[in-house]
């Protein structure tokens, strides 16, 4: 379970926070809006997902890391407050609804949930927390949650609007049980993970309607894309190394190199070897091409999740320990699917970009 959750995590993460780059490239206001709106929640979410996956594969579990999980859950709190404020912002564009007391009522809501995450009664940094005020803190975001799905609803029709009222209502359904009942009955915490689908495809949604068509400037914004991620993931390696004193070599310092070489100069020669081809002999590659890109995401998370497990489990062999907190043969399973996906959209891309310049050439 530990692996599964720690790659799912791991996922999340680098979409959102991708598809939240690569908006931020388009021209129009509500795409860059959109674009802050993902960054900030995988922004967000990381401070507290990534101790959740650094817990999963340390020897020491949970435990060791409750600081910084309750410190990274109260980040979390805020940054989840703030998105919701950035969705009202999308739906007054989407709908043309400029109502200021829905305004003010948002930005009340979003106010007093804050200054309640704020309080010291939380006891942020402990193991145990506070269960009733972690109800009081929720009490303003659900309110502000049933008020963005219902107005949501209410313009369902409107162009961008369709799907976001029901998956921001899925996000609530399955987070409201966590709140109330996830420290009686541990399993309740399970359905974070489907909440966490419910965000992402908040994205999915947003992305697909601004960048709705597959077209030869997309390749450069992807790589451009890849180009971000590469150096996050080399700032990440880098930071998180010198964290634990960890100077050997690691798979999470080779996440950089892949992104840079595959991900940006790869899609970057596919821009330039596109530059004869019609619209239609373009829309050949698009499936091709995302499956490239889908198995080189699912390869470096596979990469990710094994090189911080070299790095927290360092401290196991120093000390001599016969503790492993992950099955390595499911590991290395899941990233040879990684590596055929990426290697099947690799060769099927450059088997129809050349037949598609064969074609050029003959007329």
């Amino acid at each position: 379970m530990a692996i599964f959750e720690s790659l799912f995590d791991v996922t999340y993460l680098s979409l959102v926070i991708g598809l939240g780059v690569r908006l931020l490239l388009e021209k129009t206001k509500g795409a860059k809006l959109f674009g802050i709106m993902a960054i900030l929640l995988g922004m967000g979410d990381a401070f507290h997902l990534v101790p959740r996956i650094v817990a999963h594969l340390s020897p020491f579990g949970f435990e060791t890391y409750s600081f910084v999980l309750s410190w990274g859950q109260f980040i979390t709190s805020i940054t989840m407050t703030v998105f919701y404020v950035l969705y009202y912002y999308f739906y007054r564009r989407q709908s043309g609804d400029t109502d200021k007391n829905k305004m003010l009522i948002i930005y009340a809501l979003a106010l007093v949930r804050i200054i309640l995450v704020l309080m010291p009664m939380n006891n942020w940094g402990t193991a145990e927390g506070n269960y009733m005020f972690g109800i009081y803190r929720n009490i303003p975001f659900a309110i502000m949650g049933a008020l963005l799905i219902y107005w949501s609803y209410q313009e369902r029709v409107k162009e961008g609007l369709a799907n976001m009222w029901i998956l921001i209502l899925l996000s609530f359904l399955f987070y409201i049980p966590v709140v109330l009942w996830s420290d009686t009955y541990p399993i309740v915490g399970a359905l974070m993970m489907p909440k966490t689908v419910a965000y992402l495809l908040i994205v999915v949604f947003g992305y697909k309607y601004y960048i709705c068509t597959f077209e030869r400037i997309n390749l450069l914004g992807l790589a451009f894309t890849n180009l971000i991620m590469g150096l996050l993931a080399g700032v990440f390696y880098r930071e998180f190394s010198k964290f634990y004193l960890y100077y050997e070599p690691t798979h999470l310092g080779k996440i950089h190199g892949h992104v840079i070489t595959l991900g940006f100069i790869g899609m970057l020669l596919l821009y330039l070897l596109t530059g004869n081809m019609s619209n239609e002999q373009l829309q050949k590659l698009k499936r091709p091409i995302y499956v490239m890109e889908s198995g080189l995401v699912f390869t470096v998370v596979n990469m990710f999740v094994l090189g911080v497990h070299e790095i927290v489990s360092l401290i196991v062999e120093a000390l001599d320990m016969n503790r492993n907190t992950i099955n390595m043969s499911v590991l290395n399973g899941m990233s040879g699917l990684g590596h055929i996906l990426l290697s099947v959209g690799l060769i099927w891309t450059l088997v129809k970009v050349f037949n598609i310049e064969k074609l050029i050439e003959t007329k």
